[in-house]
């Protein structure tokens, strides 16, 4: 029996509720998860129905970016809700996603001037996807429609969303009804076997692209969509600068969109706001979600150049035909403006402090034989699990090697990461931590010192 499941079986019997369960989860069994019942939050912790604190080392899926317990939201709520919670956008306006428009655009980078807003990330890739299709489009290029993706990458759930992506167990399902898409090798310095400095390495890498849309096609290939820095598919993995400099040349010379998906990389996790102001470019739209309203409110949005929506609102004919029910919501809109005013320049450095202080507290997994890599961007930490350090094999899927680690650390009361499959969609274990930027450091020790115990279990177990 694993020790999670153990522990949630302790943690039913000593809330002593026994009752219907009509919720269909997304793992864990259907009707009958094996969960742990959370009726509380605050700071970054989590409260169990019996009382237990977890630490939430992993901000919920790299979403509660400022915590738990932001100030002064229930007034914000209050008043938004006196004066009007929906609105459709396709007939009406209203201040609230105005105002948020506004407060986005501004902290951009470049000209990214016009947001859409939708619900979730999925939403935002395929708006994104949806617009570089109408974009060309209107511009005469008809044949334009393929959105090329890397593999190990994730931009969403929904089916255009997944055909984009590159991670293999979520797309399994559903193959018969993706797009076939392409899909280059992932931004994975860890593993790749090009020759060169870093930056020739970078180069290469990205150069991939090139190819890609020559063997396509240019006159089919809408965009290329990346995280600029990794998220939950290989978490925390970036390349050199050189990488998304490269790519920004390659779409330009070939009238291909870049859109950077930074549904899990913005809003400081990765250190600055968004994580491209990392590579020095600006990609042609930018999608946003997850830290945009650090969980607050479902609310996610796409940002756009400048040439791009004008094209929209040059001449009163065209349009972008697309849109959804909640889309701009004027309740989540205030919610999100809210949060977007708390993300200063003092919060975005403790960002910072805390990811550098959490990476020198697991220093004692640096030359760990199970643990080939230690990746780092901001508040993002990825820890690579290999079988072999010297040749990064991985281990045998069949391990679970970071389901015992993820197992292991909640036992001892630290909510994490876990994911498999970064090295070919199947073998590859790995954890990301990306708790709240304003997680305390006396937490941050604590995170550490659990996540350094638990890998040495498991290397007990399977070595």
């Amino acid at each position: 029996m694993w020790i999670r499941e153990s522990f949630i079986r302790q943690a039913t019997a000593a809330s002593g509720m026994e009752r219907q369960n009509s919720v269909f989860y997304k793992w864990g069994g259907g009707l009958e998860p094996d969960f742990p019942e959370i009726v509380r939050a605050y700071d970054e912790f989590l409260v169990t129905a019996d009382g237990r604190e977890l630490v939430d080392a992993a901000a919920g899926a790299a979403v509660v970016n400022l915590g738990h317990s932001v100030p002064g939201l229930g007034d914000v709520v209050a008043d938004q809700l006196a004066d009007i919670s929906y609105l459709s956008l396709s007939h009406f306006t209203n201040e609230a996603p105005e105002r948020l428009a506004d407060q986005l655009t501004e902290r951009a980078p470049g000209d990214l001037n016009a947001a859409f807003f939708v619900n979730s990330g999925s939403e935002a890739n395929e708006s994104a996807f949806k617009l570089a299709r109408a974009y060309h489009r209107e511009r005469g290029d008809e044949g334009k429609h393929k959105i090329v993706g890397h593999w190990q990458s994730y931009h969403g759930a929904t089916l255009g969303a997944l055909s984009a992506s590159g991670n293999t167990s979520r797309r399994t399902a559903y193959e018969p009804q993706l797009h076939g898409w392409p899909h280059i090798p992932p931004a994975y310095p860890y593993r790749w076997a090009y020759d060169g400095a870093p930056e020739e390495q970078a180069i290469a890498a990205a150069r991939e692209l090139e190819t890609t849309i020559k063997q396509e096609g240019p006159e089919t290939v809408a965009a290329f969509v990346a995280e600029p820095v990794s998220g939950s598919s290989v978490p925390a993995a970036h390349p050199h600068a050189a990488y998304y400099q490269e790519v920004r040349r390659i779409c330009d010379d070939y009238d291909v969109l870049f859109i950077a998906d930074e549904i899990m990389t913005g809003f400081g996790r990765t250190g600055p706001l968004f994580a491209v102001e990392r590579f020095d470019v600006v990609p042609d739209v930018l999608t946003v979600g997850k830290g945009l309203s650090a969980g607050y409110t479902p609310i996610s949005g796409a940002l756009v150049r400048d040439a791009i929506a004008e094209t929209f609102t040059a001449d009163g004919d065209a349009s972008f035909d697309h849109g959804h029910t909640y889309t701009g919501n004027p309740l989540s809109a205030a919610i999100a403006s809210h949060v977007i005013e708390r993300y200063t320049d003092s919060v975005l450095e403790t960002g910072r402090e805390r990811g550098r202080q959490l990476v020198d507290a697991l220093e004692p997994l640096r030359d760990h034989p199970m643990v080939g890599e230690i990746r780092h961007a901001g508040a993002m930490i990825g820890l690579e699990f290999v079988a072999d350090r010297a040749t990064k094999e991985p281990f045998d899927p069949d391990l679970e090697v970071s389901r015992r680690v993820y197992d292991h650390a909640m036992d001892r009361g630290v909510y994490t990461y876990p994911g498999s499959g970064s090295v070919d969609g199947v073998a590859g274990d790995h954890l990301m931590l990306s708790p709240p930027l304003t997680i305390g450091e006396d937490t941050v020790e604590t995170v550490a010192s659990v996540v350094v115990d638990a890998v040495e279990t498991v290397a007990d177990e399977v070595q």
